[in-house]
This record gives C-alpha cells, sequence and structure tokens, in this order.
C-alpha cells in the first residue's frame, strides 16, 4: 500500500515484484488467515473440509478438500490460496515428521492455508514465521491467559483487527511499535 493511505485492503496491491521490495514509499502488510472466531470460509464448505479446532486454529482437511474454493471467495481476508501444481519436493528433502493438518506436501487442485503451523504449536513452539521473525515483531500466545505477552500487546498497545465490522471475530491483532 502507498505510504499515507488508510489500511483498505481492496485498494492494496496483492502481488509485487520480490526484487523491488522495499520500495520507496510503500507499506508492506503481511495478511493471512485471521483464524476467525466466526470464520464464513467454514460455512461456506460443502464437504466440511474445513472447521476450527478447539484451540481456535481454522484448518483444512487437504485429502476432503474438492478444490471448489468457495472457501476462497468467502474469505474477506485472502488467506487463501488455490494450489495450482503438483507437490515438486525432491525425496531426499521431504520431512516424513508431518502432521496431518499442517505441515505434509499440499496435492494439486486444493485450497491451502496458514494453519499457525498447528505441528508446532501442538508441541509447544511457535509458528515458523514468529520463530524465524528476525525483529521480533510477530507474536504468538494464548489469548485466553492473561499474563501470556500477547495479552499485555492487545492490552497496552495500539491494536487493530483488519475488517473487524464484518462481526468474523479474527485472532489476529496487528500492533504499533511506536
Amino acid at each position: 500500500m502507498k505510504d499515507g493511505n488508510l489500511i483498505n485492503l481492496e485498494n492494496a496491491e496483492h502481488y509485487y515484484n520480490p526484487e523491488t521490495v522495499p520500495e520507496p514509499g510503500f507499506m508492506y502488510m503481511p495478511v493471512q488467515c485471521q483464524h476467525c472466531e466466526n470464520p464464513p470460509c467454514v460455512r461456506v464448505c460443502p464437504v466440511q473440509a474445513t472447521w476450527k479446532e478447539p484451540d481456535g486454529i481454522v484448518v483444512v482437511d487437504y485429502n476432503w478438500c474438492i478444490g471448489c474454493r468457495y472457501c476462497i471467495a468467502a474469505c474477506p481476508y485472502k488467506g487463501r490460496v488455490f494450489n495450482w501444481a503438483e507437490p515438486n519436493i525432491p525425496t531426499e528433502e521431504l520431512n516424513t515428521d508431518v502432521h496431518y493438518l499442517g505441515n505434509r506436501p499440499r496435492m494439486k487442485n486444493v485450497v491451502e492455508k496458514c494453519t499457525f503451523c498447528v505441528q508446532r504449536v501442538r508441541n509447544g513452539r511457535y509458528p515458523a514465521c514468529v520463530e524465524a521473525c528476525p525483529t521480533g515483531t510477530r507474536k504468538f500466545g494464548n489469548l485466553l491467559d492473561p499474563s501470556s505477552e500477547i495479552r499485555y500487546l492487545i492490552e497496552n498497545k495500539r491494536v487493530f483487527r483488519l475488517k473487524e465490522d464484518l462481526n468474523t471475530e479474527p485472532k489476529f491483532y496487528y500492533f504499533f511499535s511506536a
């Protein structure tokens, strides 16, 4: 998005040339699955291949997904993508320790999304993006724990959630560090 614009995803450029990032005069904001409390993607799936787990993580069973893309159309955050290609991972690079709902290769013609690295979170680790973030600006934690870092940030920083007016109750918060 151009610097100085209000955050409006509808006017944002979703595709960019990685060789020109960061481009002067632009702001970059990661947008992914918001793991909504009321996920519209779940309601529209005709085969119930996507659902919200008890811990709030919205998942997809890639074996059940029929690739209809209704969930893509229903997601107001553009948090889902269609996999047009066959997995292209050399056999020697395949991770055989995979989670059924998480880090296994996705087959062609299914819809993919962020799972907050369910395979890591369920083992007490952070999602890979949080762990790898070089600036420490990505945070993850239990929103129900009043002593967690994420709760501190929500209560003490300027935060916002995208498209709150849609009543999806996103569980992905953006905060201003300054």
